[in-house]
């Protein structure tokens, strides 16, 4: 089981972020209050009215079960049902019109599907890793072609219902269309919740050592005036990139994208990374590229993708 949120909706006009339902899935276990938890938080992050927050609870099921545990099945679904409408009756108290669903199949088909006939706008899940063999969570971030929220890291682990304040979001920008859409719902985000936002942007270390391979006779004080030049002007464009986020502040920084993204975020201590799913390596057919991934694996915070 999987557990997910998707709010639906959630457009921008007019400069304002609208978010007007929101629907939580949930796998009944231990984390699934860290999901709703957070659904609720941005059940008042997208305008004057509270989002409404409706649940689902996806039975993954590889094959068609055979007729003989119909009984068995339809006893574990009324079990369900009766812990899906304790999570309605938990959020009552905070102003908030919710019901649940439950729904079964295979799991990216189901949610596919599901997000699909409920206009879903973006989809909000925990995340989970294996060694040998990508998670449910996984299969889930890079199949689906819908902006979503990854509530993982330390920061989410006392997560409760009421709790989550985001007090500090980062976004990463390679200057790029999506880095673009990603800037404008953080500043969006960020007005809405009267959190702080900084920008980052990374001149990867490793493109740039692959560039001043091609000059192996570079002086030491060529190759340091070479890199002040490659961050003068990220820091330029910067600039202008911030033209639409005046109340943001930036840094650049050379590194490892994915590792000083998540350097950066330790250090300011932030509560939500906000990012494009693809950038400018992006490559046909891809639903996520490599560094919005790798920030995912290793956030010390939950992290937003926008499309």
């Amino acid at each position: 089981m999987v557990f997910f949120a998707t709010l639906y909706f959630l457009t921008i006009m007019g400069g304002e972020l609208k978010i007007n339902k929101i629907l939580s899935a949930v796998d009944l276990g231990p984390d699934t209050e860290k999901v709703i938890a957070y659904a609720l938080w941005l059940s008042g992050a997208g305008g004057a009215e509270k989002a409404e927050i409706d649940m689902l609870y996806v039975m993954d099921y590889a094959l068609t079960p055979p007729g003989y545990l119909m009984p068995y099945i339809e006893k574990e679904k009324k079990t369900d049902e009766k812990e899906l409408e304790k999570w309605v009756l938990k959020l009552k108290p905070y102003g908030i019109a919710s019901k649940h669903v439950i729904a079964s199949g295979r799991l990216v088909e189901t949610f596919n599907v599901s997000t699909k006939d409920l206009n879903a706008d973006i989809l909000v899940l925990g995340h989970k890793s294996h060694m040998i063999r990508p998670s449910s969570s996984e299969r889930l971030i890079k199949s689906l072609d819908i902006p979503m929220m990854v509530v993982r890291g330390k920061k989410s682990e006392n997560a409760r219902l009421g709790s989550v304040n985001i007090k500090r979001i980062l976004c990463a920008v390679d200057f790029s269309g999506p880095s673009k859409k990603a800037l404008e719902f953080a500043k969006l985000l960020s007005e809405n919740t009267s959190s702080e936002l900084t920008v980052a942007h990374v001149v990867s270390s490793v493109k740039m050592e692959k560039g001043l391979q091609k000059w192996k006779d570079m002086t030491e004080a060529d190759r340091s005036g070479y890199k002040d030049a490659l961050v003068k002007e990220a820091e330029e464009r910067m600039c202008s990139f911030l033209n639409v986020c005046d109340r943001a502040k930036s840094v650049v920084r050379i590194g490892v994208p994915y590792t000083a993204v998540n350097d950066i975020a330790a250090e300011i201590d932030v509560d939500l990374i906000v990012m494009g799913a693809r950038g400018l390596s992006y490559t046909k057919g891809v639903m996520l590229g490599s560094v919005s991934e790798s920030i995912i694996k290793s956030s010390p915070c939950p992290a937003v993708i926008t499309r």
